[in-house]
């Protein structure tokens, strides 16, 4: 349109000089019908992850100012540059030694842990120490001071999901050093993963916060019970870990799921507009997004991109497959940005 009205090509041109567009100069079809991500459908194997932790191992030593935490992060090929793993969220593998501490810290991202192996290790929360066991998510909320210790007797493997690229978009990251070299453990009677879906009765000042640590040792009998009914259609048998204050995601930012899968089970295929990071903990098992197979064991992690067609099978006759996730539906759902779709149906909004 511009070149063959030379006087609206002035006009853009002025514009311009000025920091000013006019809307006419998107071109049609920019703007798409359904919504479009860079991020591509990939899987990373759990033996190059380790493999890469353990030479990462010999390597680098943990100190404050340098390497203050050994991980590995997980980087999408559709968004190289970022080195994250989706638009929204990074998935990342730390190891930690007996004898070490990660330095304490606190930043605008908020952080989970799924702890993978080992004994010993334990995350100090604002004063809180939780103790690490294999299945067991433990969360760090935004700005909360927190640090990472290992008194065990073997190397402590957890999974690291976090919100960085979301909270680098908004361009609010902050991050601050503990002022001391270590953070004292509080002697707080109330364990904040003790009372379910109760509180105890205590003087305002002394009320627990929130659940930071979701044990593996009560989610995987509930998960469990659940399979003793009907699945869902698109997820299996899936729990969501909520926050039991407010009945909402676990974190603000952040929704984690854990959903199992019986011996030869298979999903049916849907969309939605959120992000979704996998880490099979147990089993094995193939996903299909947008038609192509991604076939994972125990150890693997992949991502399916907003609005990807995607389905879950097992591929075990005997064993179950159990798969931990983390989505960014949190940020979408105040917005009434989340929709969903199932094979055969119109747009769900939620």
């Amino acid at each position: 349109m511009t070149a063959q009205n030379p006087n609206l090509a002035e006009l853009d041109r002025r514009l311009a000089e000025k920091q000013i567009s006019g809307i006419w100069r998107i071109p049609p079809g920019a703007r798409p019908g359904d919504p479009k991500t860079k991020v591509q459908p990939y899987l990373w194997k759990w033996a190059d992850v380790y493999d890469g932790l353990l030479q990462a191992r010999d390597q680098i030593d943990i100190e404050r100012g340098t390497a203050e935490r050994r991980t590995l992060r997980l980087v999408n090929p559709g968004v190289p540059e970022s080195e994250m793993t989706s638009h929204t969220m990074l998935f990342a593998f730390q190891l930690i030694q007996p004898g070490e501490v990660a330095p304490p810290h606190r930043h605008t991202m908020a952080a989970i842990r799924f702890i993978l192996q080992g004994k010993g290790g334990y995350t100090n929360v604002g004063g809180e120490k939780m103790v690490m066991e294999d299945g067991d998510l433990i969360l760090t909320p935004q700005w909360a001071w927190h640090e990472h210790a290992h008194e065990g007797a073997e190397p402590m493997i957890w999974l690291d999901g976090l919100d960085v690229p979301f909270v680098q978009s908004l361009q609010v990251i902050s991050f601050e050093p503990y002022p001391e070299k270590r953070m004292a453990v509080q002697n707080n009677p109330y364990d904040s993963s003790a009372y379910g879906m109760g509180r105890p009765v205590t003087r305002e000042e002394q009320k627990p916060a929130a659940p930071l640590h979701y044990r593996w040792r009560d989610i995987y009998p509930a998960l469990k019970r659940l399979a003793d009914g009907e699945p869902h259609p698109y997820e299996g048998y899936a729990l969501e870990y909520v926050n039991p204050l407010t009945g909402g995601p676990s974190l603000p930012t952040l929704s984690c799921w854990l959903q199992l899968l019986k011996p030869g089970q298979r999903t049916r295929s849907h969309r939605h507009t959120s992000t979704v990071l996998y880490h099979a903990f147990r089993g094995s098992g193939t996903t299909v997004i947008n038609g192509q197979p991604f076939h994972w064991e125990k150890g693997d992690t992949f991502v399916v991109p907003l609005w990807h067609w995607h389905e879950h099978a097992s591929r075990s006759a005997s064993e179950e497959a159990i798969l931990f996730s983390m989505n960014d539906a949190p940020v979408l759902k105040p917005f009434g940005l989340y929709r969903e779709q199932g094979a055969g149906e119109s747009h769900l909004g939620l």
